[in-house]
């Protein structure tokens, strides 16, 4: 996976980031106005001796008693001197941070309170307090002074502006952490979906060409056909481009039949097929789709076709060819229904008779579209693929999974059939406008698309 690819991801996704981003703003908001104000008053002390050896020298107080009293400064014992309850004691330990100024004699302490006023008098006494006792430790004869002194270099003030909380820094915190979640949610997800939603993706997965990708509209599903579809639709226009970059797949080679299949049921093979054919009898070409789906036929339904004679009226000798065979004038184009639904599909179209039929409308049109069932249900894909000139697998986006797409292509691999292509369906608007190479009218992007070999 490529940075291109993690920005598309992202931008995918822009919506999730957003929303990541206001509640985490909006917590931090709200966090931020239910903690109450802190305020903190800090006293400065200095720790000095009056120590004097033999040679009448002053011993100075060594960095490691400072380190010691700065200890001192938030026990208990100091504390209780200047509290009464043990409640009060506790609370207000939580909430001095003492410290030993670094390479010098200087203590500092902080004392923070949700009232200003009480901040400054509990580090007023703190300080008081202290004094006395390092004067009573350090005293070693009680009718002699104290050898080290505590003098009191600040005096503690009434703090203007509480230290806490800090808004834009509780802000800036809840954005971040809600960015990071959010971003990091999208990518978990994606690394855990293993449904096809990219054609790069699927062209990595298939070693194919994604020759379409085909948007996903509410109204395909009671309008599955685009003949009633202005010629500018989103949907004609990406069957226009489908049909223009078969054109560009071994151009030495005249393909004359396609098997349209799919990895799974209900992914659009059917109407992918139908379409198909449509378009290309709009560009002049004479087309006829078989549908070789003899366990759940669609076409008969999609054209409007009422007589049930069909292909296995033709394999099993009841009828001719001719006979079978329906001309949709209003379209340009004829069709072969299914016929009646026969208790052994797989041998009626593996026989001889159906490579008959394969050869003589061969001859008779310029091409020939043929719808069939999933992969995984029977061999009847796959042995109509390997006596037609290649297939096209339908992928669902979103829907097919990487294993699905790798299974359907060993499955064609095995019968000796060639995937021509791939068509990914139900794109989303949204991941139209992010995955590479689609555009509505964009030909020369479409062809790029078709003619780039797969890495890899």
């Amino acid at each position: 996976m490529d940075l291109a690819y993690f920005l598309r991801l992202l931008f995918r996704n822009w919506l999730l980031i957003l929303i990541s981003l206001i509640i985490g703003v909006a917590a931090a908001v709200l966090v931020t106005a239910n903690t109450p104000p802190k305020y903190a008053a800090a006293i400065t002390m200095m720790a000095k001796t009056t120590k004097v050896n033999k040679l009448d020298v002053v011993t100075p107080v060594s960095l490691q008693q400072v380190k010691s009293y700065a200890n001192l400064l938030s026990s208990r014992r100091l504390i209780s001197r200047i509290v009464d309850t043990e409640a009060e004691i506790s609370a207000v330990q939580q909430n001095i941070a003492a410290q030993a100024i670094p390479d010098t004699l200087l203590l500092q302490a902080t004392v923070s309170n949700a009232d200003p006023v009480r901040a400054k008098q509990l580090a007023g006494a703190l300080g008081v307090e202290f004094a006395k006792m390092v004067d009573e430790m350090e005293r070693l004869n009680p009718k002699k002074p104290s050898g080290v002194t505590v003098m009191v270099v600040d005096q503690p003030t009434v703090p203007s502006a509480p230290v806490s909380p800090r808004p834009l820094v509780n802000v800036a915190y809840g954005a971040l952490i809600a960015l990071f979640v959010g971003v990091g949610s999208i990518f978990l997800r994606d690394r855990l979906d293993t449904t096809v939603k990219s054609s790069e993706m699927l062209q990595r997965l298939s070693q194919s060409y994604t020759l379409g990708l085909i948007g996903y509209e509410k109204a395909a599903r009671r309008r599955p056909l685009i003949a009633g579809d202005g010629a500018s639709s989103p949907r004609s226009e990406a069957y226009r481009s489908l049909s223009a970059n078969l054109r560009f797949i071994d151009i030495d080679r005249q393909r004359k039949s396609l098997v349209i299949t799919s990895c799974l049921p209900h992914e659009g093979k059917s109407s992918t097929a139908a379409n198909l054919a449509i378009t290309l009898a709009q560009a002049g070409r004479r087309v006829i789709v078989i549908d070789g789906n003899l366990r759940r036929p669609r076409m008969q339904d999609y054209f409007g076709i009422e007589d049930m004679v069909g292909l296995t009226d033709v394999l099993l000798g009841k009828v001719g060819l001719g006979e079978a065979i329906h001309r949709r004038v209003d379209l340009g184009l004829h069709v072969l229904p299914s016929g009646q639904i026969p208790p052994n599909p797989s041998e009626l179209l593996g026989s001889r008779r159906m490579g008959h039929v394969l050869e003589e409308l061969a001859k008779s049109f310029d091409m020939v579209i043929i719808d069939t069932p999933p992969l995984p249900a029977g061999t009847d894909a796959a042995t109509l693929a390997a006596a037609c000139d290649g297939a096209i697998l339908v992928v669902r986006y979103g829907k097919t999974r990487h294993e699905h797409v790798l299974h359907a292509k060993e499955l064609l691999s095995s019968v000796g059939a060639r995937m021509v292509g791939t068509v990914l369906n139900a794109v989303p608007a949204r991941a139209r406008r992010c995955d590479d190479g689609y555009g509505h009218g964009a030909e020369s992007q479409t062809k790029r698309e078709a003619m780039v070999p797969v890495s890899g």
